[in-house]
């Protein structure tokens, strides 16, 4: 017997819905551990890292853990923005700082400097893809990409409000004296373009999914 059409529908939904949790928990996993790479090659982190590279030395606290703070504060910023808030929102805040403290505590920063300079390329394309698979899940962004959305919404192109904010966060965490060196340079210049490739060409992502995403009105 062939299963009635609201059974099937109602399986759809729930692949979908597997489908989706599945991209956030690993794009998120993805995007810690690609920044955690840049910690490990210790030859400058991204730019938002150097801001939490700054803040953890400024504080005492693991650079995983400022990741998660300041992201905590950042949420309000988001809502102000008319940004979506939904469940990858809150996952981004406390999946990417505990991958990045778990990466620092497991794995041992390499001596190579062919694996430091690896380490460096990687970073950016993990990175990117991470951010394509939880961005696709079409359960709300991680704050710091709402700020990226709101810019976007500007009319700008995913390149460039990406790369707007990597530079202005550079900038403030390198003055509060945050590690910065040709990672910083090559993660600053590549993750936005490759973020846009990915959407364009390897998975564009789910619609918003309605009930789940939280949206403040405009005035």
């Amino acid at each position: 017997m062939r299963p009635s059409r609201g059974r099937r529908h109602q399986n759809d939904r729930v692949k979908e819905t597997i489908i989706r949790a599945a991209a956030i928990l690993v794009g998120l996993v993805m995007f810690g551990v690609g920044i955690g790479a840049l910690f490990l090659a210790d030859l400058g982190v991204g730019p938002w890292d150097v801001l939490h590279d700054a803040l953890a030395g400024l504080i005492d606290r693991q650079p995983g853990t400022v990741i998660m703070g300041l992201g905590l504060l950042l949420l309000g910023l988001v809502a102000v923005l008319h940004q979506a808030i939904g469940p990858a929102t809150v996952a981004n805040v406390l999946i990417i700082g505990s991958t990045v403290n778990v990466l620092l505590v497991v794995v041992e920063p390499p001596s190579s400097m062919a694996v430091r300079m690896a380490l460096v390329g990687v970073a950016p394309l993990t990175v990117a893809f991470g951010s394509m698979l939880y961005l696709g899940a079409g359960l709300g962004t991680g704050v710091r990409d709402g700020l990226m959305t709101a810019l976007v919404e500007t009319g700008l192109s995913i390149r460039t409000a990406r790369t707007c904010l990597e530079v202005t966060v550079l900038v403030g965490g390198g003055a509060l004296g945050g590690s910065y060196g040709v990672g910083t340079l090559v993660f600053a210049l590549l993750v936005g373009p490759l973020l846009q490739y990915f959407r364009l060409r390897v998975w564009a992502g789910y619609p918003e999914l309605a009930g789940w995403v939280y949206r403040r009105k405009r005035t």
